[in-house]
């Protein structure tokens, strides 16, 4: 088996089940864990060439999430054997955990991971629930325009015990306006910009023409995270809870 893992999630859940060395190439943002950085890394993770998976003789393709979708469609179209995961909610994220392990004939790995990552979270929301009250918080997924995020975050950030903007489960990441985070009104803003890492700045919002209006941002409540602890439907889903209720346990004490 060779396979092509076009998303970063999917690299590290492969990781995760010790299934790595099947791994032939990745996309362009599959950088953990550290030995990720290593399989050749193909671009543009969107509009990838087809020869070039011809070229590593990938004969399964794993493609992720609805920016993915069309990809996915035209490699099918190609004759391609593609596997194509949407999850929104943390129980999609386990499902998808569990197809791959029964694909790839590693069921007992993939359900140990699953139980893994539910524990994790259980562990964050038994500290949670101890905190005096549930922050509110504005999570931004993208700047230009801004995008709320959705889908799997606002669970996430509820184990942590916070609330987040407001968007309906396992909905899609809206765009939104200042207004209407003004009337959310958080008390902490925390930037995820997809693809970013750590690569950014809190004057990303700070220094946003009108966005000095906000609470969060007049008292310094603007925290940075990476990313890939929270936009990667996978196992570092716990760590972006941990880092959630870090910030909100710190605010209240």
């Amino acid at each position: 088996m060779r396979i092509a893992s076009l998303s970063p999630a999917v690299t590290e859940i492969l990781f995760a089940l010790e299934l790595q060395d099947l791994i032939v190439c990745t996309d362009q943002f599959s950088n953990f864990p550290e030995e990720a950085i290593d399989i050749p890394h193909l671009k543009d993770h969107i509009d990838i060439n087809p020869q070039k998976l011809y070229e590593h003789e990938a004969d399964l393709i794993f493609t992720a999430t609805v920016i993915q979708e069309k990809l996915a469609d035209r490699l099918k179209a190609a004759d391609f054997s593609v596997v194509h995961h949407d999850p929104r909610t943390i129980n999609a994220i386990y499902e998808m955990i569990r197809n791959v392990g029964v694909m790839l004939h590693v069921e007992s790995k993939a359900a140990a991971l699953v139980l893994e990552m539910q524990q994790g979270f259980n562990d964050v929301k038994k500290k949670s629930g101890l905190l005096p009250r549930r922050l509110k918080v504005y999570i931004e997924e993208w700047h230009n325009p801004p995008f709320a995020s959705g889908n799997w975050v606002p669970e996430v950030a509820r184990v942590a015990g916070i609330d987040q903007f407001p968007i309906e489960q396992g909905a899609l990441s809206p765009e939104v306006t200042l207004a209407q985070v003004q009337e959310w009104d958080p008390d902490l803003i925390v930037l995820s910009p997809c693809g970013a890492g750590l690569h950014t700045e809190k004057e990303l919002i700070t220094a946003r023409p009108q966005w000095d209006a906000l609470r969060a941002v007049q008292e310094n409540h603007v925290r940075v995270i990476d990313d890939s602890l929270l936009n990667r439907p996978g196992p570092r889903l716990i760590e972006g809870a941990r880092r959630l209720y870090g910030w909100a346990f710190e605010f209240q004490h």
